[in-house]
């Protein structure tokens, strides 16, 4: 389902990313009051945009929408690949057995950079993760492709 033009796209994305550890995890914040008001305004974003597909526990959807608890791609060190994700969205490719894949929405045009950090940084610290929080100056960089 890949051809040369897609592989190309994929791999110049790749290569966009910053270089880390796969297994190194974003420092969690320790939880002041300052971050759990933080932390609660991203959970008002996630309950009005992203809990009808992932769950008001993160579970997810078997076979639709990913589990975003105990998800290793949502508390990596760079949120960069989960930032992009809320900005863009993405869809599996459309084949045979799957004419219409489920698929995540973009919200780059719904949602501010600080609202993404918002919900991002409490996707990064509800239901056991334990991840850094996000800014919206990271939000802005994905945005603009830079790293």
């Amino acid at each position: 389902h890949l051809d040369e033009q897609d592989a190309h796209a994929m791999a110049t994305y790749l290569k966009s990313l910053p270089q880390s550890d796969p297994r190194s995890r974003g420092v969690a914040p320790p939880l002041t009051e300052e971050v759990d008001k933080l932390l609660a305004r991203g959970g008002d974003i996630y309950k009005t945009l992203c809990e009808d597909c992932h769950g008001n526990l993160g579970q997810g959807r078997p076979n639709a929408y990913p589990a975003l608890a105990d998800n290793r791609g949502v508390t990596l060190a760079s949120p960069v690949n989960a930032i992009r994700s809320i900005l863009y969205g993405g869809y599996a490719p459309v084949t045979i057995n799957n004419p219409r894949p489920y698929g995540m929405p973009p919200f780059a045009q719904i949602l501010r950079d600080e609202e993404i950090a918002l919900v991002l940084s409490y996707i990064r610290n509800s239901w056991g993760n334990r991840g850094s929080l996000v800014t919206a100056i990271e939000v802005d960089r994905s945005r603009k492709g830079a790293q």
